[in-house]
Order: structure tokens, then C-alpha cells, then sequence
């Protein structure tokens, strides 16, 4: 476990997940396949870091997407087009929202609402979302990747 002050570089094809602690002075745990580490910004300064980092913004991305794929909530977000993005468990407005990274995940539900996604680094989280919903985010974050090369490489 480490500290970092806000590093979005962290932010990356290695990162498994993010979600908002409310310890001291950190903010947001970052876990990744390398280890676990908290920053002092927010999930969503964090994803704003990393969206800039491909020339674009979270707004501009979510906008993309929801205009590509019809989407309009709980929008995959597109980091790196070509490469990796995360999906929300809830309205990424709200606090309780943790972002997964598009990496292979299993779901178990505890209770209705409620489920735990496991890591394949044997990593868990807790989150307030149902399997379905998880799955179906889980989904349509591929889905969205996948459409995205494919109109990609059309342009080429």
C-alpha cells in the first residue's frame, strides 16, 4: 500500500480499479496489478488526468460515447480508446460510484444490490451494484472498445 499525492499516471492498462476512501487525507484508492495505492485527489480528477494524458477531457469522452453507442447512463468511459477504459458502477456523479477497468472480473452477489467483483490478482471489492448491472457495464465496456476500433480502423 501506497501513498501518492494525485499521480493520474497510475491511471494506465494496469489499473484494475478506482474508488473514493474517506481517510485522512486520501481520496481515492487506485488498484492496480502491481499493487494497491491512495492518492489525495478525487476519482474523478484522477480519470480527468488521465483522459488529458490522449488529448481529450472525461466530459469529452463520456460525450463520444454516449453519442456512438446510445448510451445516456452509466457511460463506459474510453481512456484510451484503442487500449483500456473503466466502467461505473453507479452515476459517476455520485460518491459511491467505483470505476473497473476493463480487465477479466467474476461477480459474486451477496444480497440484492449488492455485490463483490473479483480480480483475477485475487484482489475483491464490495460495491452497491447488482450482478446484472455489473456484468451488463462489465459488457458494454467492451462493446464500446471493440466499436471504437472498429470505426478507427475504418478511418485508416
Amino acid at each position: 500500500m501506497k501513498k501518492i499525492k494525485g499521480n493520474s499516471e497510475l491511471i494506465n492498462p494496469e489499473t484494475l480499479m478506482l474508488e473514493s476512501v474517506f481517510t485522512g487525507k486520501e481520496k481515492t484508492r487506485i488498484v492496480t496489478t502491481h499493487g494497491i495505492y491512495f492518492s489525495e485527489e478525487s476519482t474523478l480528477h484522477l480519470l480527468e488526468g488521465a483522459c488529458n494524458r490522449y488529448a481529450s477531457t472525461l466530459e469529452g469522452r463520456l460525450k463520444a460515447i454516449k453519442k456512438l453507442m446510445n448510451y445516456s447512463v452509466k457511460t463506459p468511459l474510453l481512456i484510451e480508446p484503442n487500449l483500456f477504459g473503466a466502467f461505473p458502477t453507479m452515476s459517476y456523479r455520485h460518491l459511491e460510484c467505483v470505476w473497473i477497468f476493463n480487465h477479466p472480473i467474476h461477480v459474486e452477489e451477496v444480497t440484492k444490490g449488492k455485490s463483490i467483483i473479483h480480480f483475477p490478482n485475487g484482489h475483491s471489492v464490495f460495491v452497491n451494484a447488482s450482478k446484472h448491472v455489473l456484468l451488463k457495464q462489465h459488457q458494454r465496456l467492451h462493446t464500446s472498445l471493440n466499436i471504437y476500433g472498429i470505426h478507427h480502423h475504418r478511418k485508416k
